[in-house]
């Protein structure tokens, strides 16, 4: 079932609330595409689908959408979960442009302050927040380090 343009409002604000991002209107919000798991898998990790085995929702910067599993409940605060925590990389896009994903690092700490925020929706729902936990075995090969002027 597609999420209504209410859920969306309110998801919207939650995440504008909760990550501190400047917030924009509803209006701006990407279209949500519903897809069957594999095509969603394909969808995201096209290279290699096996990869994307337990994705659930992505935020596609390309083609300025959010992906989601079919399958969702967005009546399960669970599963509007994963809206939030899209909306969250919108907003960050919004703020910074693909800038802030297109680094390893960039990336680490988009999804780290979208998991945050995903975490303490499920919380003031009641609901166990463990989402992202893989995240802190995440590390970013090492970059160069800068040269200093002469």
């Amino acid at each position: 079932m597609d999420p209504s343009q209410q859920l969306l409002t309110q998801l919207l604000s939650v995440a504008i609330q909760l990550s501190g991002l400047p917030g924009i209107h509803v209006s701006q919000l990407p279209p949500v595409l519903l897809l069957p798991r594999a095509e969603l898998n394909k969808t995201v990790c096209s290279s290699a689908p096996v990869r994307c085995a337990g994705l659930i929702a992505a935020f596609d910067t390309q083609r300025y959408r959010i992906v989601a599993d079919d399958k969702l409940d967005f009546d399960d605060p669970v599963d509007a979960s994963f809206l939030v925590h899209e909306m969250v990389h919108v907003l960050q896009f919004k703020q910074t442009g693909s800038a802030g994903f297109t680094s390893c690092t960039a990336v680490l700490q988009s999804e780290e302050q979208a998991y945050d925020v995903q975490n303490r929706y499920l919380r003031q729902n009641n609901r166990p927040a463990r989402q992202g936990s893989m995240l802190r075995f995440s590390r970013c090969p090492r970059e160069p380090a800068a040269e200093a002027p002469p």
